[in-house]
């Protein structure tokens, strides 16, 4: 690839504001599918200066007066790619094994209440480094690819990984580390 096109493309971890304000913007579309207050949450990242965080599906979806079941479902199973993005901010000690689903109460202990003021809790936002949050987006781009190649080729999912969360997990360090330089609703999982 020429070196003008690659710089176009050059991976950069997003900045910790960034990623705060992504996981308060996710906090809100998880509610959302768990049949929290539409309107109210609506309000409140408005209120809360977080709107530009939400993506344009996410914002469809928070305004739609009767989101489909599979909508739902899909904002639900962002909790999974909630936990890396609060990982990286140091707010959970560690990444668990991707054989389960994540402790829910655990990253609702480290977010602000939900509807909240929320400007101490983002001044306060800060990454681990990026050598960390590297070696995090390797680990699950390997154990993805070996999660795809048991499905292609009819095997059992190595070590009792859980495809689903495994995923989410790839979507939200791809998009914390700038993978291709691509916005939340279009980030690449490729392995």
């Amino acid at each position: 690839m020429p070196e003008d096109i690659q710089d176009e493309y050059e991976e950069k971890i997003r900045s910790a504001e960034e990623v705060a304000r992504r996981c308060l913007a996710l906090y809100a579309v998880i509610a959302t599918g768990h049949e929290g207050p539409r309107g109210e949450l609506i309000d409140w990242l408005r209120r809360e200066n977080l709107w530009e965080a939400v993506s344009p599906v996410e914002a469809s979806f928070l305004q739609s007066d009767t989101p489909t079941q599979q909508q739902r479902v899909n904002a639900t199973w962002r909790t999974e790619a909630l936990g890396p993005l609060l990982w990286s901010l140091g707010l959970v000690p560690e990444l668990p094994p991707p054989t389960g689903l994540c402790d829910v109460q655990a990253l609702r202990r480290v977010l602000p209440p939900l509807m909240g003021l929320v400007a101490e809790w983002l001044s306060a936002a800060h990454l681990r480094p990026d050598s960390e949050i590297r070696e995090a987006n390797e680990t699950v781009y390997q154990t993805h690819w070996a999660v795809r190649d048991a499905r292609l080729n009819g095997k059992p999912v190595p070590q009792s990984f859980h495809p689903g969360v495994v995923q989410e997990r790839h979507y939200a360090l791809n998009w914390l580390i700038g993978y291709g330089g691509q916005d939340w609703d279009n980030i690449s999982t490729d392995t």
